[in-house]
């Protein structure tokens, strides 16, 4: 299993802040990129709909044999990962979750944000990891950040500026750094975007759980040995629907590896 890929998958453009942190810590593992277009966003998706369609994408990925599969996405991560590793017995699974324990020790305002999807603030799920990692004198307060998704995924980030500051300084209101310090980037899209937030609340410290979803899975295989010690990483990238207009944003943003479309049956 040494020389197996790592797969990474989300519904599009989101996947890539996980990447290049598993470049940096784990430089001479392969890599596969599944951007799996055809059902973005998962951030507008049911419970039911999340669930059948995360569970067919991890069966579609083991064709690859995968060592690992990191699903690179808080919605289905926080809503279903933990029902669906129930059912995927024969390829370990790592999710990625709004790195609320990190917020609320590095708050001195007491008062965290949460920046996410619609389908994660609104979730049972997500309360519930509220209640579990936040101390209760810690207020939390959360942001409904699909507008910003769905723009980083259209690539307009890139393009026009403008735009992208208004749409960020609509999700977050007008007051949001007088009250809180710490937000958290619970979309893997959102560090895309961290340049603009930073501009916006520059006395606000932005979370992100990229690195430490990267260490996460350096620890895993150290464990399991099956860390590829030599070489250098290749990365294959899939993705299943809008391939123009995705190879252009991940041209974009410096990577230069083939871009291939596949065809899903679900």
């Amino acid at each position: 299993m040494t020389n197996n890929p790592i797969a990474v998958f989300d519904s599009g453009i989101g996947s890539l802040s996980i990447i290049k942190e598993l470049r940096r810590e784990l430089p001479a593992e392969d890599l596969l990129y599944f951007a799996d277009r055809a059902h973005f966003p998962y951030g507008n998706m049911s419970h039911k709909e999340l669930y059948e369609i995360v569970f067919n994408t991890i069966n579609y990925l083991k064709r690859f044999k995968p060592k690992l599969i990191v699903l690179a996405s808080n919605t289905p991560s926080v809503q279903v990962l933990e029902e669906v590793k129930k059912r995927v017995t024969d390829v370990p699974v790592i999710g990625v979750r709004p790195p609320l324990k990190e917020a609320a020790r590095m708050t001195k305002k007491k008062h965290i944000g949460i920046l996410a999807t619609a389908g994660t603030v609104n979730s049972k799920e997500l309360e519930a990891q509220i209640r579990k990692e936040v101390p209760q004198h810690i207020l939390v307060t959360k942001f409904n950040a699909s507008p910003i998704v769905q723009l980083v995924e259209q690539g307009v980030h890139l393009t026009d500026e403008r735009r992208t500051f208004d749409v960020i300084s609509r999700v977050l209101g007008d007051d949001a750094d007088e009250k809180i310090d710490v937000i958290t980037l619970s979309s893997t899209h959102l560090p895309f975007v961290k340049r603009y937030l930073n501009a916006l609340l520059p006395t606000v410290r932005f979370v992100d759980p990229a690195q430490m979803v990267a260490k996460d899975v350096r620890k895993f295989l150290k464990f399991y040995r099956m860390t590829k010690k030599s070489g250098s990483g290749k990365l294959q990238i899939l993705v299943s629907d809008g391939k123009r207009e995705f190879e252009k944003s991940v041209r974009a943003m410096g990577v230069r590896e083939p871009v291939e479309e596949v065809f899903l049956t679900f």
